[in-house]
């Protein structure tokens, strides 16, 4: 929690130190719009801000469909796993799968066979 808060602080000094290198004032012409005497750091920012939120309309409509893929795959698992529980049966005691007849081969007994 330190970091962040350390971290947030040399952030904002940074910002402090961009503005006050970036005072210039620029005026912006945009088709029919234009915009006299902006602040040039004023113009960055909400450039960057613009951009982030560009940004954010392709990325998260992807985030999306991928975690509603994601919860239905997990969905899925779980569904296999209780299948898989139903078909073989758990040892409480060991926590191992049992034979459903309940017969166990030693490993004595399948090298007989292979003669």
């Amino acid at each position: 929690m330190q970091a962040v808060i350390i971290l947030l602080l040399i952030l904002a000094v940074l910002v402090v130190i961009f503005t006050l290198q970036n005072h210039l004032e620029v005026s912006i012409q945009l088709f029919f719009w234009e915009i006299k005497d902006a602040p040039l750091v004023l113009v960055m920012i909400v450039c960057l801000v613009i951009g982030y939120l560009l940004a954010s309309l392709v990325i998260y409509p992807k985030l999306w469909k991928s975690k509603r893929k994601l919860k239905t795959l997990v969905r899925f698992n779980e569904e296999l796993k209780k299948l898989h529980d139903l078909d073989h049966p758990v040892n409480e005691k060991t926590k191992e799968i049992t034979d459903p007849e309940g017969i166990e081969l030693d490993d004595e007994d399948s090298s007989f066979f292979k003669d």
